[in-house]
């Protein structure tokens, strides 16, 4: 990844996923004066903004290696806030399908923010402390996921502010799955809940 071919800095909030497909989507569907501005395999970077205010839309690539040297680059230039969208597994029947999780552990003014927001949306989002995704015995109400441990683990080592917004694409008692064009095409009520979370300062 060459960081001279990226123009410095990046806005200062960040909305990341690893899909660069949902990237492309969330930059299209968001962001004002979207403007493409760089692409190295699976890492996109489109900048624009949203409720005037500067945002950056960046697919790290998939896997949890991926999203941490995705970290680093945003980082290095200039990034302060980044938002993870992602998905999550619901060991208990409790959450159901497209529950939004917001996940605790991260920076805790984004976490009020993205709370404050859910509630003017009228979005039903819980918070809840992540458990990685080889947990073998679930507490009652886990969710797993493989990102936002190291996420929130490498963004407090450089100094970023994180928050993991993530939503439940399985139910694993019931056995129930989001059909992979929902997933990768809807982007859930997640997404404008993480835009408009960034637009609050």
């Amino acid at each position: 990844m060459t960081q001279s071919m990226i123009p410095k800095p990046l806005p200062k909030r960040v909305i990341m996923t690893d899909d660069p497909l949902r990237a492309k989507m969330l930059s299209a569907h968001h962001l004002e004066y979207s403007s493409h501005i760089y692409e190295r395999d699976d890492v996109l970077i489109y900048t624009g903004s949203y409720r005037d205010i500067p945002i950056a839309v960046v697919s790290s690539g998939f896997g949890s290696s991926d999203v941490l040297s995705c970290m680093d680059l945003i980082k290095e230039l200039d990034a302060e806030e980044v938002v993870f969208i992602g998905e999550c597994i619901s060991a208990t029947s409790q959450f159901a399908l497209r529950t939004v999780v917001l996940a605790d552990g991260g920076d805790c003014g984004l976490l009020i923010r993205a709370r404050e927001t859910a509630g003017k949306q009228g979005v039903s989002a819980i918070v809840q402390a992540m458990s990685p995704p080889d947990c073998a015995l679930p507490e009652e109400g886990c969710v797993t996921d493989g990102i936002t441990g190291a996420l929130y683990a490498r963004a407090h080592a450089i100094g970023l502010k994180a928050l993991s917004v993530l939503t439940v694409t399985e139910v694993e008692p019931t056995g129930e799955k989001m059909e992979e064009h929902e997933r990768r095409s809807r982007l859930y009520p997640a997404a404008n809940l993480v835009f408009e979370t960034l637009s609050l300062f």
